[in-house]
């Protein structure tokens, strides 16, 4: 009773991350409570690169979170972590000595497709990195956290070999892309499409016409074409790249096992879960995964504040 109870709870809080409403007043806040706050920093040269900081702790260096809002890559902003159960959760996290940033990013496009979104979660860790000293970071103790779009950004940078260029004429991309951790909320296990139709039991024509729905006027037939490249393959597919060394995941997503109607249910899917633990579990990485629709519940019942500060300590 008491384990069912705690479930209900924590499912009712984890789904408050979905939504956007009720943003609070971050600027009151920032003034009643003193903190050090970084608004609007530039990470890079689009103007859609710009991404919030909350320093923990202005006299000593301290670990740090990068928060990647969803939107199917399409919609959203920063603004989903001011929204009053996250901030309560961002609050948390500077109770416990870790800053926290919130970053917007490019959005999916008829000419890389999901490159730019995924590139610019990767720049926005290399730039906070690169200036740690400015910021007063520990650049080597990192969590990265995001839901939906966000949730799979997370784990395409984090659960891969290091993606840092070292003979870039840029110093931000020679930053090493490891991290100590990630927590993905609706998250996908790849972007490998054929994974995804495997996992959900359909064919390709099913799966067009959900991303035709998801796409509206972009081009499907460009964009289906090259997700079954095998070149766009091998840059998106994180899945095929995880290995022992990999860092810590929490996962949780909700919804039981059926058929994907839309882009929301394919991407949201429960399964995506059961994949990424059985994979964990057989690479030996540590995971605390959730997907209760489908009788996965870690019997640790760890939330996911708690899972960053344990593995960012």
């Amino acid at each position: 009773m008491i384990r069912t109870i705690f479930l209900f709870a924590f499912v009712f809080n984890c789904f408050t991350i979905f939504s956007q409403k009720n943003i609070v007043n971050i600027d009151s806040i920032i003034k009643a409570d003193s903190y050090t706050v970084f608004k609007n920093i530039s990470y890079g040269p689009d103007k859609k690169n710009n991404l919030d900081l909350w320093i923990a702790d202005p006299e000593s260096k301290t670990p740090f979170v990068i928060y990647i809002h969803g939107g199917g890559f399409g919609a959203g902003s920063k603004n989903a972590a001011y929204t009053k159960n996250n901030f309560k959760r961002v609050k948390r996290l500077l109770e416990n000595n870790i800053s926290f940033a919130t970053i917007d990013y490019r959005f999916k496009n008829n000419d890389d497709f999901l490159l730019s979104s995924l590139n610019d979660a990767k720049r926005a860790l290399q730039y906070l990195k690169f200036n740690n000293e400015k910021f007063n970071l520990l650049k080597n103790k990192v969590a990265l956290m995001g839901v939906s779009a966000g949730a799979t950004s997370s784990l395409w940078v984090g659960l891969q070999d290091d993606l840092s260029d070292q003979n870039s004429t840029d110093p931000v991309l020679r930053e090493s892309t490891k991290v100590s951790c990630i927590v993905g909320m609706a998250a996908a296990h790849s972007l490998n499409l054929n994974r995804w139709k495997e996992m959900a039991n359909v064919d390709e024509d099913y799966l067009k016409s959900i991303f035709e729905k998801y796409l509206g006027k972009m081009d499907t037939e460009k964009w289906m074409k090259r997700s079954f490249d095998k070149d766009y393959i091998s840059e998106v597919d994180f899945f095929e790249k995880m290995d022992s060394n990999d860092p810590p995941i929490f996962i949780i997503n909700f919804g039981g096992n059926r058929k994907p109607k839309n882009i929301a249910d394919f991407h949201h899917n429960p399964l995506h879960a059961k994949v990424l633990k059985q994979r964990a579990d057989s690479l030996k990485i540590k995971n605390v995964i959730y997907a209760p629709g489908i009788g996965i519940v870690d019997k640790s019942n760890q939330g996911l504040v708690d899972f960053i500060v344990e593995n960012l300590n």
